[in-house]
C-alpha cells in the first residue's frame, strides 16, 4: 500500500463523492499533481481519507473510486470478490446462465467502474470502458477461466472510449453467438455490431410490445437487428416494417426473421426523411417503435435532442392509428422520462390528439445503478395509446 500514489482532492469539490457518487471530475483534483495512470489513494488537502481510484488525467471522468475501505485488497482479490457479488445477484433476480442473454456485470452499478460484462448463451462480451479496467483484463479472464469453464469471453474496448482514455482500441476476434429471449432466437457476430452486439436493456420494453402485439401493424424505427420487430412477430402482429441506415443491421434483421420463420419488411433508410414519406403514402400503423441512438450525448446536446425528439413524435403521431401504441425510448441520461412526457403532451395539445401513459419503464434489474449516481440511469421509455 506505501507504493501507491495518493491523489489529492478539494473537499469542496467532492460533495457528489461523498454523497454516494463514484465519479471524481477534473475541476476536483487539486493542482500541480503530476500522478501516473494507475490506482491511487483519495484523499483531501486536509488527509480526509475517501478511498481507492482508478486514475486517469487523460480521460473526462480522471477518477473512477473502486473502494471506500480503508485497506485495498489487492487487484485480483478485489475483483474476485466483486465479481462473485454480481454473479450471486443475477441469480437472485433470476438470470441463469443458459440459451438466454443477460448483464453479467454493469459497471458503478456492480462497484466496478468501467466495466460491462454481457452473457450469451455460452459467451461472454467483456466491454472496456475504462484505462484501470483494460490493464485488469489478465485478471478478469483468468478469473471466468477458473470459475465458468464453460463460457467464452471475448473482450472489446470500442473506438469511443478509445479515444477518452487514451488507450488503443481492442476488437474482439469475430466469432458467431446464438442466444434465445422469449420465444425468438437470434444471432449475431460479436466484433461486428455495436457495443457488445446486442441491446440487452430493451429487454423488458420488448416484452411489453410482445404483450399487446397481436393483430397489429408495427413500424419499428431505428430497429438495428429488429428485436423489437420479432418480438411483435413473435407474438400475433399482423406485419413489421423494420427501418434503419445500417444496411449492415437490416441484412442480421432479415437472418434473424428468417431464422425463426417470419416475414419482415425492412426498409434502408434515414428515419428523419422517411417518416414524411410515408405520411405521403398514407401509410399507417397500430404500434409504432421509436427507440434512436443516444440522441444527447451530454447535458450540451439537450436541447438539439429535444428538437429531434419533437420532430420523431410528431410524425409518429401522423402515422398512429386510433387505439395505437407508440413507445419512445432514450438511451441518454440527459433527456429522461419527464422530456418525453412533455413532449407527448404538446404534441397531443398541439394536433388535438389525445394520448394515455399505458406504461413507462426504465433499465432492467439486471443493469443496476448506484442510487446516488443518476448518470447510472441511462435508459427512459414511455408508452402511450392514442384514443381518436
Amino acid at each position: 500500500m506505501e507504493n501507491l500514489q495518493k491523489l489529492t482532492v478539494k473537499r469542496r469539490k467532492v460533495a457528489n463523492v461523498f454523497a454516494g457518487e463514484p465519479w471524481i471530475y477534473p475541476n476536483a483534483i487539486q493542482p500541480d499533481q503530476h500522478l501516473d495512470p494507475g490506482l491511487c489513494i483519495v484523499s483531501t488537502e486536509t488527509g480526509e481519507h475517501i478511498g481507492y481510484a482508478d486514475y486517469n488525467s487523460k480521460a473526462p471522468v480522471p477518477g473512477r473510486l473502486l473502494s471506500r475501505e480503508d485497506v485495498w485488497p489487492g487487484d485480483e482479490a478485489f475483483l474476485e470478490q466483486r465479481l462473485i457479488e454480481a454473479i450471486e445477484r443475477r441469480l437472485r433476480l433470476g438470470y441463469h446462465f443458459q440459451a438466454t442473454g443477460f448483464r453479467l456485470v454493469n459497471t458503478e452499478g456492480d462497484g466496478l467502474p468501467g466495466l460491462v460484462i454481457d452473457s450469451f448463451s455460452t459467451t461472454l462480451v467483456i466491454d472496456i470502458y475504462s484505462r484501470g479496467m483494460r490493464d485488469r483484463i489478465p485478471f478478469i479472464e483468468a478469473f471466468f477461466a477458473e470459475k465458468l469453464p464453460g463460457m467464452r469471453c471475448a473482450v472489446r474496448l470500442g473506438a469511443d472510449a478509445a479515444r477518452r482514455e487514451g488507450v488503443e482500441q481492442i476488437e474482439p476476434e469475430a466469432h458467431d453467438i446464438t442466444f434465445c429471449e422469449q420465444s425468438v432466437r437470434f444471432d449475431f457476430t460479436i466484433g461486428n455490431g455495436q457495443k457488445t452486439g446486442f441491446y440487452l436493456d430493451q429487454r423488458d420494453n420488448r416484452r411489453l410490445i410482445a404483450q399487446w402485439a397481436r393483430n397489429r401493424r408495427v413500424l419499428d424505427l431505428f430497429c438495428y437487428h429488429g428485436a423489437f420487430s420479432l418480438s411483435a412477430l413473435a407474438n400475433g402482429a399482423e406485419s413489421a416494417t423494420a427501418i434503419d441506415s445500417s444496411e449492415k443491421a437490416l441484412s442480421a434483421a432479415a437472418h434473424n426473421a428468417s431464422l425463426n420463420g417470419m416475414e419482415l419488411d425492412t426498409i434502408c433508410s434515414d428515419v428523419f426523411d422517411i417518416l414524411p414519406k410515408l405520411s405521403e403514402e398514407q401509410q399507417s400503423y397500430d404500434m409504432i417503435i421509436c427507440d434512436p441512438p443516444k440522441l444527447a450525448p451530454s447535458k450540451k446536446d439537450y436541447r438539439k435532442a429535444l428538437k429531434a425528439y419533437r420532430y420523431l413524435i410528431e410524425r409518429c403521431l401522423r402515422l398512429l392509428e386510433p387505439n395505437g401504441l407508440l413507445l419512445v425510448a432514450s438511451c441518454s441520461h440527459a433527456v429522461g422520462l419527464e422530456d418525453m412526457r412533455q413532449l407527448l403532451q404538446q404534441q397531443s395539445k398541439g394536433n388535438t390528439i389525445e394520448l394515455d401513459v399505458v406504461a413507462s419503464t426504465n433499465q432492467p434489474a439486471d443493469h443496476p445503478w448506484p442510487v446516488a449516481f443518476t448518470n447510472g440511469r441511462y435508459l427512459s421509455a414511455i408508452m402511450v395509446e392514442r384514443r381518436n
